[in-house]
């Protein structure tokens, strides 16, 4: 197994599937004047994709994890908007899977086997940990152009320019963990941060409901979790990260019934 193409594939695919189902309360996603139409998402979704592949390839070429890893994550929200409008469709679905992404690549090589989904969990708070002042900046760069994006979507839609507010940790943090840490308030930061548990939620349901499709599993998981969380954009999100995990841990299973 080539495990740089088994990750190209399954972030194409929790991407591209996960917009696919209805999300009451989200209906900015089939907004077309906002340009917020589920194509949007494919699209996006595949053009960021090839980032991971290259995240995979650096972690493996180096035998462990690099000095740097989030400069692809910029690359990766850089690449989403071609042959699109539609913003920042997948900043925080990027944001959940670098991490992921690294730690699955960092249990491969330690184990030969990345399916283990809490082995694959515990290592995520690791990779954080292990970053560099030089991901922090890249980092920061990521917030930047999410800002930028967001900004010139609504100058498209009619909106007023908005001036981007662009927090910066370059100078002021060691690692992205420390980052993290001080930006609990951000849903899909606190996600990451502290291990994935909403994500893991959505993994058990879609794993002991596997007669429903992942597709609908993930639309009840997401009426669950918007209840919680009151949060559509972070639980659609956390969506992704949870079907990226089943079909990491389930790579010959009938998924789509």
């Amino acid at each position: 197994m080539d495990i740089r193409r088994e990750i190209l594939r399954n972030v194409i695919l929790c991407q591209a599937l996960a917009p696919l189902a209805p999300k009451p309360g989200l209906a900015g996603r089939q907004d077309a004047a906002a340009g917020m139409k589920p194509e949007s998402f494919v699209v996006a979704g595949v053009n960021s994709s090839w980032s991971f592949f290259d995240l995979a390839d650096r972690i493996l070429r180096h035998g462990g994890q690099p000095d740097c890893i989030y400069d692809l994550a910029y690359e990766a929200l850089s690449a989403s908007g071609r042959n699109r409008l539609g913003g920042t469709v997948n900043y925080g679905q990027i944001l959940l899977l670098v991490p992921l992404v690294a730690a699955q690549v960092l249990e491969y090589l330690a184990k030969r086997a990345s399916e283990d989904v809490g082995a694959l969990l515990a290592r995520t708070g690791d990779v954080l940990r292990n970053t560099t002042e030089k991901d922090v900046e890249y980092v920061d760069k990521f917030i930047r152009l999410g800002y930028e994006l967001s900004a010139r979507q609504r100058e498209r839609a009619g909106g007023a320019p908005k001036a981007p507010s662009t927090p910066l940790f370059q100078g002021r943090y060691a690692n992205v963990w420390e980052v993290s840490r001080d930006r609990q308030q951000i849903y899909i930061v606190r996600e990451f941060f502290q291990g994935y548990p909403n994500s893991l939620q959505v993994y058990r349901y879609l794993l002991h409901n596997l007669d429903e499709g992942l597709l609908h599993g993930g639309e009840m998981m997401y009426r669950v979790l918007l209840a919680e969380i009151q949060r559509a954009d972070a639980v659609a999100d956390i969506i992704v990260a949870g079907l990226y995990l089943m079909l990491t841990s389930h790579p010959e299973s009938v998924l789509f019934p």
